[in-house]
């Protein structure tokens, strides 16, 4: 299963020390890994078809990059491959411009339902999987609900509202990230994020992974959905969750 981590702080940061640990505790994963920033409000995206971590050993590529980015968000995807070809183009994080930004988007998670969905729009190029259909949705679903400037709370509710239909017209397993550079939406409905705010040992922003154990021994908080709902939305912005809503 592909793991995800994030990184959101209120200034431009690195994570020279979260994300080689994150690449190692992840590297069960082996089909390609990706780092998305922000540069001036563009999204920028450096992604490999190569195994992140090999024993004792750092993809050269991703630990530089840990060092020279410089974002106040940042997300890394490690790639399990359940749907697509082993490539370049399926490493996540995936970009889109819409909604009057450029947005990241990193999924996790086996949704096979949603790869018969089609856009009329642009699309994720090259990707051929559930995690490229799911984004294009997404997409899709808050163009239309998209009236001109939209303030942060509105915004939320339109990524929930397309999540819902989303989870309604194609069943699956969903665990993503969405950022416009401004705010980090996670949304869980099989797995779970586990946040840490204020390492003493690590990145002192707001950090975010699948990994069930975290990135150290410190105090992480466990989020996930209830057994009664949907699914768990997380609204991100700087080192704070600003909103949880249970879908």
């Amino acid at each position: 299963m592909c793991d995800l981590f994030a990184v959101s702080a209120a200034t431009n940061y690195s994570a020279p020390k979260a994300l080689p640990l994150f690449a190692s505790r992840a590297s069960k994963n082996m089909d390609g890994w990706g780092i998305g920033y922000f540069r001036k409000a563009r999204a920028v995206v450096e992604r490999s078809a190569q195994r992140v971590y090999s024993p004792g050993q750092l993809h050269d590529s991703y630990q530089r990059l840990a060092r020279v980015v410089n974002s106040k968000i940042i997300i890394s995807h490690v790639r399990f491959r359940t749907s697509g070809p082993v490539d370049e183009c399926h490493a996540h994080p995936f970009i889109l411009n819409f909604c009057g930004s450029d947005w990241l988007f990193a999924h996790n998670g086996n949704a096979p339902a949603i790869e018969n969905y089609r856009t009329h729009a642009e699309v994720v190029a090259g990707a051929a999987s559930d995690s490229a259909r799911a984004f294009e949705y997404l997409r899709d679903q808050m163009v239309s609900l998209w009236q001109g400037a939209a303030t942060p709370s509105a915004l939320f509710d339109f990524v929930c509202q397309g999540t819902g239909r989303m989870i309604e017209e194609y069943p699956g397993d969903y665990n993503y990230l969405l950022s416009n550079g401004l705010v980090i939406f996670a949304f869980t409905n099989h797995r779970q994020f586990m946040l840490l705010k204020g390492s003493r040992k690590l990145e002192a922003a707001l950090l975010l992974t699948t990994l069930e154990e975290g990135l150290s021994d410190e105090n992480w908080l466990r989020m996930a959905k209830a057994s009664s709902g949907r699914g768990l939305m997380l609204a991100i912005a700087g080192t704070d969750v600003v909103v949880v809503r249970s879908l």
